[in-house]
């Protein structure tokens, strides 16, 4: 089986070797084998890996959610486990959406009350931001 060292295995994954070593820190990536000059050897399957985590990062997971999705999927877990921590992600940007959606709505009714001219002193956009944070 072919294997990579750190530097390749950013290459290939596209996730800077700093980041590989945090990733390795927090238990989402398996302590790699050592040369004898204890240099980390990955196996192929670190690239897929690797790009698991980034996706679930971009999906809004934490890194323990993404963690327990790696431990499910390593010891070939519960189906039921995996769709309650994405029903509790789905959740999370559900409200998420609705938050932004009402900042979209006020900043929208602010740009327009915003003449764009004079002191800022009375700026709807800047009261707004202070009222509502």
């Amino acid at each position: 089986m072919k294997t990579f060292n750190i530097g390749e295995l950013s290459e290939k994954s596209g996730v800077a070797s700093h980041a590989i070593r945090f990733y390795e820190r927090e238990n989402l990536m398996p302590e790699p084998a050592r040369t004898q000059s204890n240099y980390r050897r990955y196996p192929e399957d670190a690239i897929a890996r690797l790009q698991f985590i980034i996706h679930a990062k971009q999906w809004g997971f934490t890194l323990d959610e993404i963690r327990e999705l790696l431990m499910l999927q390593d010891a070939n877990g519960d189906r039921a486990e995996a769709k309650r921590i994405a029903k509790k992600q789905l959740e999370k940007i559900r409200h998420q959406i609705q938050s932004l959606s009402r900042i979209e709505a006020v900043l929208s009714e602010t740009l327009e009350e915003c003449s764009g001219e004079g002191p800022m002193d009375g700026c709807p956009i800047v009261e707004a931001i202070a009222q509502r944070g």
